[in-house]
């Protein structure tokens, strides 16, 4: 390759004997290789890539259909997405989303550390490098989730809805001062509805009790015990007493190194027991108004 400088200082000519393997010519930008224009900025696809979103045009792929950026790193290795605030230090590496190929999870950092995790799954945890469900929230202080509806009417409308097999069974809802929990009761899902007729009986079946959690020795409260609800209200009770389930185990970067058998504990919605409640209250007010007009009759005699 020869170079030819001329007489006042400037490049008078080029002369090029061969270019070597990759390298970039005016014709090759039809085939999607960068080019970089007067600001300095990359286009892959294109040879305008200032004219796209002005703050975040530095790099810019372009396709005419699908499009994208692959990160690749070797076999088991990591390919991050670094945003720097500087080039030392914590400066150098503020945020990042990063992918782990060997354990098939991806994260992404804030402030130097891990925020959220998807593990290979699909399973997302927020704040831990874990997660018991599809959605996990943890905080060290507390944990807070934050649904926020702009509604001017102050009719309200469904912040979060609950499907199964894309039916809606529930949904939390609200309106400018409250809040509902609502299950599924509309008169056209229902069939064969017939009266509670055995309220006081199946409530003297109930046993109210006082106790307190193992985690919190000090605090005594009033409930029920799952598993003899379920022989009243069965509606009420989820799970199966003296279940176990089979859960992974986690190491402290979020790798699944085993799994191991731990109780599967019952739950109960006490709110199921409303029905029965009132079918009870209205046989035992039934009886005392019979009970009130008999006196009244004795009184009057």
């Amino acid at each position: 390759m020869a170079i030819t400088i001329n007489g006042n200082g400037t490049i008078g000519g080029v002369s090029v004997g061969g270019l070597p393997d990759g390298a970039v010519t005016p014709s090759d930008l039809s085939t999607g290789h960068p080019n970089w224009d007067s600001s300095g900025n990359v286009g892959i696809g294109t040879s305008s890539p200032s004219s796209y979103n002005s703050a975040m045009n530095n790099l810019v792929a372009y396709g005419s259909g699908d499009s994208g950026i692959t990160i690749a790193s070797g076999t088991a290795s990591e390919g991050s997405l670094a945003f720097a605030d500087g080039t030392t230090g914590n400066e150098a590496y503020r945020g990042w989303i990063n992918y782990n190929h060997g354990s098939d999870f991806m994260r992404m950092f804030t402030a130097g550390a891990e925020r959220m995790r998807i593990d290979s799954s699909g399973k997302v945890s927020l704040g831990n490098t874990s997660s018991d469900g599809w959605l996990q929230i943890k905080n060290n202080n507390q944990s807070d989730v934050l649904i926020t509806t702009n509604d001017t009417s102050g009719l309200g409308g469904a912040a979060m809805r609950f499907k199964v097999n894309n039916t809606t069974v529930g949904s939390i809802s609200n309106n400018t001062t409250t809040t509902f929990y609502n299950t599924s009761s509309d008169y056209r899902l229902k069939e064969n509805v017939v009266e509670v007729t055995d309220g006081i009986d199946r409530v003297k079946l109930l046993k109210p009790s006082r106790f307190n959690f193992i985690v919190d020795p000090d605090k005594t409260v009033d409930g029920f015990l799952a598993h003899e609800v379920a022989d009243v209200v069965p509606e009420a009770i989820t799970g199966t007493k003296d279940a176990m389930r089979t859960e992974d185990v986690y190491d402290e970067d979020g790798n699944v190194t085993g799994t191991q058998e731990v109780p599967d504990y019952q739950g109960i919605d006490q709110s199921k027991l409303v029905p029965l409640l009132t079918a009870a209250l209205q046989e035992a007010i039934t009886k005392i108004e019979t009970l009130e007009a008999r006196v009244a009759t004795l009184e009057s005699a």
